[in-house]
This record gives structure tokens, sequence and C-alpha cells, in this order.
């Protein structure tokens, strides 16, 4: 990979010279620092033990005409989620010099169309990062002045390193190649492509498999006004290599198809996206999230499902299985006035099959069905199914409220009999009340009635949040959070939580926050990741500058 860096910097440069051989330099330069500081206890497995991190990410970037040129230089020591590390962790060089073609070397992020064969990106939160170093060219450009055709072509190969966010020590590495073409013959259509090619080292287990992939998708994309419909098929063939894990070679064919219709009008709008993710169908005795035909890392489909940013519900998300999960959601959105707005989503989902155990042999048998493709509510498959409704009201200046009520029902099957069932009902609201521009309360208070059936002597509990910020625009926040449940078997042993936090604007591009407290912690997903965080006591520091 240095040599492909030091040719496509050769290259960059020879457009350098090519485009200005005699033009004066235009020289911009930008800095961003992100400094994050935690002093605490973290409850792990029922037991108090001190946390400790501190990162501070500083990325440079300077453009010289039209090559931009940035960095980062990273010290997270400890770090809070993932491998620490010092030193310089991203760098790149990049051409935009026209309107026609594009380069860059080095680290970057690359999505393509829905993300079914290619979505990278990093959340520090998650401790998830599937950045590319690598060359990037993209070419875009449009033929004929009458009947204008578009055309949009990339091609890009590199390394991916990724660090299994819930096992940090544990790596995956990828070689990729992919090319991208997508065509527009008309204004409302364009039809699209992808292909990947990649090598890899699986961890698995005891020892390390070797495996190749190659994942084609085609995609088509449909927008005219008021309507909007978009379809995607992916397949995903993997051929692993004989270790002593696995010692005779075995191919593995998975597929993927997503599709969403979205219509809008003055006052009403409604979206609806379909999944039939089977991208590694396997049964139970092979369903560990270490087997080489999983998911590709560099995947990421859309989760279809609703993601939440009341606390109580996205602390009960459902994780989506992106190697066997059917179903989707459809989401209406009323607006009858220019104050009140109203939403209304319901999601399902569940595993395609089941299967039969035989305790005499160990083996398990797929039981076959018709219509596979829609999900099936039986304990077995899976089930997951939430009904979400939301309505938010401006009633002048002065106040805005927002209320919800969330209903959700899943269940997890663990072979060969283990069943758990989880239901949750939440209402939740906030309220702002601004006494002028310059002074505003907020008041966010959500209740959550659970049902968990693994809860041996209550399995029906209540939790209950509320938090009160009080806001000095632009430059100053207070916001005080107190969380209490019934849940006599919480993981922390805690049935209390209060935290403070204090945020503050230096300047335009200066913002210090601190907290102190505790944080219940549970489990947090962003676009399908997901991890579990750990209940934490203590204080929190966050400085961010810009220049």
């Amino acid at each position: 990979m240095k040599r492909i860096l030091t040719l496509s910097v050769l290259l960059i440069a020879i457009f350098i010279s090519s485009a200005y051989p005699q033009s004066k330099l235009n020289v911009k330069a930008s800095f961003n620092n992100l400094l994050r500081y935690g002093n605490g206890t973290e409850i792990l497995n029922g037991n108090d033990n001190a946390k400790e991190y501190f990162e501070n990410l500083a990325d440079g970037r300077i453009s010289i005409n039209d090559i931009v040129f940035g960095a980062r230089y990273e010290i997270s020591d400890p770090i809070e989620y993932g491998r620490d590390f010092k030193g310089i962790k991203k760098r790149y060089v990049e051409y935009k010099g026209s309107d026609v073609i594009s380069a860059r070397a080095g680290d970057f992020w690359e999505a393509v169309g829905r993300g079914m064969t290619l979505n990278t990106f990093e959340n520090r939160g998650l401790g998830f990062d599937t950045g590319i170093d690598g060359v990037r060219v993209a070419v875009n450009k449009t033929f004929f002045e009458k009947h204008p055709v578009k055309i949009k072509a990339m091609a890009l190969a590199g390394d991916i390193e990724y660090s299994d966010n819930l096992s940090p020590q544990r790596v995956e590495t990828y070689k990729i190649r992919d090319a991208n073409l997508e065509v527009a013959p008309f204004k409302f259509l364009n039809i699209g492509g992808n292909y990947i090619h990649a090598t890899g080292k699986v961890p698995s287990g005891s020892d390390t498999t070797a495996i190749t992939a190659d994942l084609p998708e085609v995609f088509v994309n449909f927008n005219t006004s008021g309507l909007q419909i978009f379809a995607s098929y992916a397949h995903k063939h993997t051929i692993t290599q004989p270790n002593t894990l696995y010692p005779v070679p075995f191919s593995s064919d998975g597929n993927g198809v997503y599709t969403s219709l979205s219509y809008s009008k003055k006052g009403f709008g409604v979206t609806v996206e379909y999944k039939d993710y089977r991208f590694d169908l396997t049964n139970p005795s092979y369903s560990g999230v270490q087997r080489p035909t999983k998911l590709l890392p560099f995947q990421n489909p859309p989760t279809g499902v609703k993601e939440h940013t009341w606390t109580l519900i996205s602390r009960n998300p459902h994780v989506v299985d992106f190697n066997d999960e059917a179903g989707g959601q459809i989401e209406f959105n009323f607006v009858p006035s220019s104050k009140l707005s109203f939403v209304l989503n319901g999601a399902v989902a569940s595993k395609h099959y089941k299967y039969i155990y035989d305790p005499i042999s160990g083996n398990y048998t797929r039981e076959d069905r018709d219509a596979e493709f829609i999900p099936k509510f039986n304990s077995q498959f899976n089930p997951f199914f939430e009904v979400y409704l939301e309505g938010e009201y401006y009633a002048n200046e002065t106040w805005y409220a927002k209320m919800a009520l969330s209903y959700q029902n899943a269940i997890t099957y663990t072979y060969p009999q283990t069943l758990e069932k989880v239901i949750s009902t939440a209402a939740p609201i906030e309220i702002h009340y601004s006494f002028n521009k310059d002074y505003t309360i907020k008041l966010i208070s959500e209740q959550q009635l659970m049902y968990n059936s693994f809860r041996v002597e209550r399995q029906n509990f209540f939790n209950h949040l509320i938090s009160v910020s009080f806001v000095r625009s632009p430059n100053f926040t207070f916001t005080f959070t107190t969380e209490y449940t019934t849940d006599k078997e919480e993981p922390s042993g805690k049935t209390n939580w209060n935290e403070a936090e204090v945020s503050y604007n230096i300047n335009s591009g200066n913002l210090v926050t601190l907290s102190y407290g505790s944080e219940r912690g549970g489990l947090r997903c962003t676009s399908g990741i997901c991890r579990y965080v750990n209940p934490f006591d203590g204080f929190r520091l966050t400085v961010t500058s810009k220049f």
C-alpha cells in the first residue's frame, strides 16, 4: 500500500504541475481538535472497576489551489473503546481541480448506493471504524446537451483493518478492489452497479481463516416529483482456505434485497421499506459471530427499523441480523398545519426459518416453509414488531412540545429451547419554554413499562427518566438528569442514577462540556452497529475546537 500511496502522490503532483504552471498559490488551512477525558468507576460483571480514558484527535487540513492535504494525529492512551494508539492515524492527499475527475490517496470512507456491498464509516462512540487506506478515483461526466446522459464511475483499492468493536484485540484484515458505475439516461432514472473483490483474514476461534469474497450489486433509483423508488440486489460469494479449524475448504453464497418507496405531497408523506437479508443463512450450531462467511464489516445495509433518539426507547433497540432477517417498516407523516405534525411508524422483522434439533445426534434440520421472505411471528423465528406514534406542536415562539407512544415486542430464541421475551411500552414527552430569545427551559420526561421473561423475582418493572435543561443562548447549557427503575435484577445492582452536565461555548469555534454523575449504560446501536455500554460513575470532559 505504501507503493500505491507513493504513486498516487506522484500522480497528483502531475495534476498540479500541468494545471497550474504559472498560477499563484491559493493556500487555506483549517484545524479541528477533539479532546475527551473520563475518570471514574465502570461496573463490569457486577464488580466496580476503575475506568479512565484520554483521547485527543487533532485533524489538520491544508488546501493548495485544488490539492488538499490532511492528517489526523491521535493520542488514545487509554482509549474508551478500542485499541490504544499514538501517532498519525489518518492521512490523505486529494485532488479536486476538475468537475469531471477527482482522486484521493490515503485514508477515506466510502458508501455506494444504500450500503449493500460497501458502506464504510467511523463511530468512535461505539468503537467502530472500517476506514479504507488506499486510492480512490471518481469520474462524473454528462454527455449530450439536448438529451443529457450522466455517467458516474468510481474505482478504489485499499486495505481495511477492522478491530472488532466488541473484542478490540480481535482484528480482521481485508484487501478490497471496488468498481462502481452509475448511468442516468433520464433525469428521473439512475441505474447503477457495484462489484467488490476482497481477500481477508478472519480470526475464528483458535485459528485465522483466509477468505476470498466477491460481491456484485445492481440498483435502480426512480425519482419524480413526490415519488421515489429505490431497489437493490446484492450477492455474496465466499471461499475459505483450509486451516486447523476448517481443514476442508468450502464456499458460501448469500444475497440481500432492499427496496424503498417514498411518496409525499403537501401535508402528507409515506415511506415503505422492505428488506430480505440472507447473506449467511446458517444452522444454530454454526451461528457464531466470528464465522468467516458472515456479513463482511465493510457492508452495512439499511436497518429497515426506526432509530430512536429517546433515551429509554433507544436502550432497547432491535439488533438487526443482516445474515438472516426479513422485514421492513412503514412510516406516515402528517402535517395538518405549520404548527402541528405527526409521525406514525410500524416495523416488523424475523428470521427466515426455524430449525429442528435432534438430541441424539446433536444436529439441526432446517424446516422449510412457503413465503420465507415474509416475517413469521412464531417464537423460533425471533420475531420483532414495533408501533410508534409521535406528535410535535409549535404553539408559538414561547412554547414547544413533543410527545410519543411506543410499543415493542421482541422474542429471542436460543436453541435448543431457551426463549427470552421482552415487551416495552414507553410514553416520553419533551417541552420547551422560552422566556425570551436568550433563555429557555427544556423538560424531558420518559416513562417505560417493561416485561422481561428472563427476570426471576419480578418480570414486570418500570423505568422513569427526567431531564431538565436551562439554556442561555448561544453559549451556556446546564442539564440535570435523573433515572429510576424498579428492576430488582438490574445488572449494575443500582436503582437510581443522577448526572449533571454543563456545556459552554467559549466562542463560535470552541465548546467545553463537563459532566459528573452516574450513567445507567445499556445497549446502544447506530446504523445496525451495536455494543453494550457498561454503567459508569464519574466525570467526563469534552473540548471541541475549530480554527
